[in-house]
């Protein structure tokens, strides 16, 4: 851990979970793509999009990393 920058986003895939998988604007469209992540913190569930590798809970903001 020496070394390593503090309070900087990882340079991989990821952004902010959201509480809720929002709903198609359609509703003939496909299901949604995201999946759902628990927050080691908190234990609040995330939405997040398939390809990321880390998120930042909506609830209580810890950075979890997903792969």
């Amino acid at each position: 851990m020496a070394g390593e920058k503090s309070g900087t986003k990882p340079e991989k895939p990821g952004g902010l979970g959201m509480e809720k998988d929002p709903p198609a604007p359609v509703e003939a469209a496909p299901r949604s793509k995201r999946m759902a992540y628990i927050c080691w913190n908190d234990g609040a569930s995330n939405f997040v999009e398939p390809g990321w590798e880390w998120f930042t809970c909506w609830r209580c903001g810890s950075l979890v990393y997903t792969a």
